[in-house]
């Protein structure tokens, strides 16, 4: 699992301080153990427009940590935060393609990763040859 995303990056725009400060206290949540708790922040947070929390919260579908593992919602909310611009949440698409088994569209993603100026992508797209 990736840290959580705390930081707000300036080129993906800013997003109201509801949704930094929902941001803020579910990282402090899920940093303490309170998985239940930050999940309903970060869902907050993310349905206000933070990339940061759309990725976070896409992770912890991913990986089923706090909640059930749902990759369908995992990848609706990477997709959102890709539309605001965070190359991360493409990279974290592609490997969680990658992960499932389907090299197409983990290389797709990754590639959109790549092209966002994500530095790991390209890791990834040796793997899969």
């Amino acid at each position: 699992m990736r840290k959580m995303k705390r930081r707000v990056n300036t080129s993906l725009g800013e997003v109201g301080g509801d949704a930094r400060s929902l941001l803020e206290e579910a990282c402090d949540l899920f940093e303490s153990g309170e998985r239940t708790r930050s999940v309903k922040l970060f869902l907050r947070a993310a349905k206000l427009g933070s990339p940061e929390a759309q990725v976070n919260l896409a992770n912890l579908y991913d990986e089923g940590d706090g909640v059930r593992a749902d990759f369908d919602k995992a990848r609706h909310w990477y997709k959102r935060a890709i539309a605001a611009g965070c190359a991360e949440a493409a990279h974290n698409l592609g490997v969680g393609y990658f992960n499932g088994g389907n090299a197409r569209w983990a290389r797709h993603w990754l590639l959109v990763a790549k092209s966002m100026g994500d530095e790991d992508a390209e890791e990834w797209l040796g793997r899969l040859g």
